[in-house]
């Protein structure tokens, strides 16, 4: 039994669900999309178009049963809350609760990919950073960054990537906006990279000048982060964890959140960290002359903490 089929029954444990191919959970529950529904249950059925069978063949590592007819959708099962639930015509309820409980952590096979991720997108920095330059609009960066991203695995980005400069990178709902990289100031940049249905999110700032107060509240954000590394492990709680990344500056935000496709934990929160639960670090400090924030990921193991991007 794969690490995908694992999690199926996990989630079938709770109550019989229904995903459709296009749900940003399927990939964590069966090695193909040549379905039409995936019926998770005391028995696993894929239903799918005749059309289907030869790709289904070639793609599905499970041990699935595999229909190819139209499901009959008889009781009532759970749905993901991506479901498009104006098309369904059967009765369902919102499954979000069980995915909470059935996706708080990766498998450790689940972590192999996550770090293959990782190891793909320090490698796409190290270009990009040795192709950026003065005087590029923020699109080029932009465009850079990403094909710098998929020309090493990466597959698709959750959201869009942003790249920003100066004070308009301080804005709540930062975008990607007009201008270029100019002399004498912050350059932010925030993506999403995906693979094979897990994500991680990072963002680095680069100095085009140097002031005294950046790279003091860059060394803040820096200090902070080795402080974690001799404090983050299983049995915490969320809440405490908050405090320390908040030791640099108070944030509109949260502090830390569920990374790589995970549902938890959210930090500040009532949550305990527990062992091989993935979390975005979210710390800010908000200046005149824009935003200081350097997000990694952290995989937290027994007695000690693993920094990813």
């Amino acid at each position: 039994m794969n690490y995908r089929e694992m999690r199926a029954r996990l989630i079938a444990s709770y109550g019989q669900f229904v995903f459709f191919p296009l749900d940003p959970e399927v990939p964590k529950l069966v090695s193909t999309k040549a379905f039409t529904h995936l019926l998770l249950g005391e028995d696993i059925t894929l239903y799918a178009h005749p059309v289907m069978e030869e790709q289904i063949e070639d793609e599905l590592e499970e041990d699935y049963d595999v229909v190819y007819e139209i499901p009959k959708l008889d009781g009532e099962y759970f749905v993901s809350p991506h479901a498009k639930v104006g098309n369904l015509n059967f009765k369902f309820k919102n499954g979000e609760e069980i995915l909470k409980k059935a996706m708080r952590k990766p498998f450790e096979e689940e972590i192999e990919i996550i770090k293959n991720m990782n190891e793909k997108i320090n490698l796409s920095l190290g270009e990009f950073w040795n192709e950026i330059s003065l005087g590029m609009k923020l699109y080029e960066v932009k465009a850079i960054l990403e094909e710098k991203l998929l020309k090493n695995g990466i597959e698709a980005f959750l959201h869009p990537t942003i790249v920003s400069f100066g004070k308009k990178s301080k804005h709540p709902m930062v975008h990607t906006h007009e201008g270029k990289v100019e002399k004498d100031g912050i350059l932010y940049i925030d993506s999403t990279p995906a693979l094979n249905g897990y994500s991680l999110n990072f963002s680095r700032v680069i100095f085009t000048g140097e002031r005294r107060e950046w790279i003091d509240a860059l060394n803040r954000v820096n200090g902070m982060y080795e402080s974690l590394a001799n404090f983050v492990e299983p049995g915490i709680s969320c809440n405490l964890l908050d405090s320390k990344i908040r030791s640099i500056g108070d944030f509109p935000h949260y502090s830390a959140v569920p990374s790589g496709g995970f549902y938890a934990p959210f930090a500040p929160g009532d949550c305990i960290i527990e062992e091989n639960m993935l979390m975005t670090i979210v710390p800010s400090i908000y200046l005149e002359e824009g935003i200081i924030r350097v997000k990694r990921n952290i995989l937290v193991k027994k007695g000690e903490v693993e920094f990813l991007i």
